[in-house]
């Protein structure tokens, strides 16, 4: 053997000796699906939907609920008082309607309870606001301020009493005015009074002197006249004073009566004498 050939036989064994130590140095294997890797997944899975099913179950509460209480039902309120008033003053009467006697009134602004009604009449029945007892209201100016009238009982109009004799009206002053004269020469003044009467019975008119800013003597005389239909239309009446030549304030009331007796309201009025 040559040594060329020796250098290559021993060149190869090197190799030989290389390769055998590289093979007998296992790379790191990727782990295979053998039987234990399967166990510990198998296993992992359990785990986790333990814990899952866990979670999802509600934690036990540990109150405890106090026994119901059975509530008593709220008392039943009961119906509210109807309230009325009225636009315009209302006489309030015995019965729901003018043939019935006048008991009361019910005035503008103020209230009344009503305890029930006649609706086919258009009236109510309320508490007399002027006395014990109750009355007829007219419903033509009523207002409800509150509670609910259709709760209101229905009641029938009462059996009309045969009403008494009615007095005679008495005379009724509208108005007085004065006028001067002194055409003769000296103040004259006249009251002309104008009035009314409903039986046209009136005769008199008073004229009585009050008051005057310095002494004076006399007074103006009371007039006379005969009664007359035309009374119930209006009518007039005419004193007179003098007044002399003085200058002064005199205040007078007039009155007018009839033959039954009854007397007018009181008018006054006020003049002057010889006063530009």
């Amino acid at each position: 053997m040559n040594i060329k050939n020796f250098g290559r036989l021993i060149l190869l064994g090197a190799l030989t000796l290389s390769a055998c130590r590289t093979a007998t140095i296992a790379p790191s294997a990727e782990p295979t699906a053998g039987p234990d890797l399967a166990l510990t997944v198998t296993s992992q899975a359990q785990i986790f939907e333990a814990l899952t099913q866990t979670a999802l179950v509600p934690p036990t509460s540990t109150f405890t609920s106090e026994p119901a209480v059975t509530l008593p039902p709220p008392p039943t309120d009961a119906p509210s008082k109807v309230i009325v008033t009225v636009r315009e003053t209302t006489n309030c009467r015995s019965g729901p309607s003018g043939a019935y006697d006048i008991v009361g009134a019910l005035a503008t602004g103020l209230q009344a309870e009503a305890t029930g009604r006649n609706s086919a009449l258009n009236y109510w029945i309320i508490k007399n606001p002027n006395k014990a007892g109750t009355c007829w209201l007219w419903g033509e100016h009523v207002i409800i301020i509150s509670g609910d009238a259709a709760r209101l009982e229905e009641f029938a109009a009462p059996p009309t009493v045969t009403a008494a004799p009615v007095i005679a009206a008495a005379p009724i002053i509208d108005r007085v005015t004065v006028r001067f004269d002194a055409s003769s020469g000296a103040m004259i003044v006249y009251l002309e009074v104008f009035f009314r009467d409903g039986e046209g019975d009136a005769n008199l008119a008073n004229f009585q002197i009050v008051s005057a800013s310095r002494a004076v003597t006399g007074g103006i005389k009371d007039v006379s006249f005969a009664p007359s239909a035309n009374q119930r239309n209006g009518a007039s009446v005419t004193g007179q004073w003098g007044c002399g030549s003085k200058q002064y304030d005199m205040a007078v009331v007039v009155t007018v009566r009839d033959q039954a007796g009854h007397t007018s309201n009181s008018y006054g009025v006020n003049f002057s004498c010889n006063k530009n």
